[in-house]
């Protein structure tokens, strides 16, 4: 995968605890982890408690802040149903944005003996797979999914070889 042919835009609101260009590399190796090779653009947003609960409510139904949302840009059809065809092989995808409540991160971290700037980057792989299809809905993609972050986390991943 080209480097340059990824974009990741970072919006830290919470700069002591994430290190930009540390979080920028694990996208990109996440990414790479996943077999991503196409020209694809994503956001990672690091907010507070207030903006990240506000998010949950007005987008989820959710009256409470929580760790991590993603909003995922799906491609495929347009609104009357015909499908969209990229106008060329240059054009970017636009996976989508994900929200890390660092004050969550923070709170979780304590729980798992970890620190925030850790928990801030398992979120962070834990949104990116959301990106790209990855589900939790049921104990068992849970199980999967929290599997495939730490196997990222800690580095043990081939490049290339995800699975969903």
């Amino acid at each position: 995968m080209k480097e340059s042919a990824i974009t990741i835009a970072i919006e830290n609101q919470c700069a002591a605890m994430a290190d930009e260009a540390d979080l920028r590399d694990l996208v990109l190796h996440t990414l790479a982890a996943e077999g991503i090779a196409e020209p694809v653009a994503l956001t990672v947003v690091l907010v507070d408690d207030p903006t990240i609960h506000d998010l949950n409510r007005r987008f989820l139904d959710h009256d409470e802040p929580t760790d991590v949302i993603t909003f995922g840009l799906v491609e495929g059809t347009n609104d009357e149903g015909t499908p969209f065809i990229l106008p060329s092989e240059e054009a970017v995808r636009q996976l989508g944005e994900i929200y890390i409540s660092c004050e969550r991160a923070a709170d979780q971290s304590g729980e798992w003996a970890s620190d925030p700037a850790r928990e801030i980057r398992f979120l962070a792989i834990h949104g990116v797979l959301h990106l790209l299809g990855w589900d939790d809905a049921t104990p068992p993609e849970r199980a999967r999914m929290l599997a495939r972050q730490e196997e990222i986390l800690d580095g043990q991943v081939a490049i290339g070889r995800g699975s969903r």
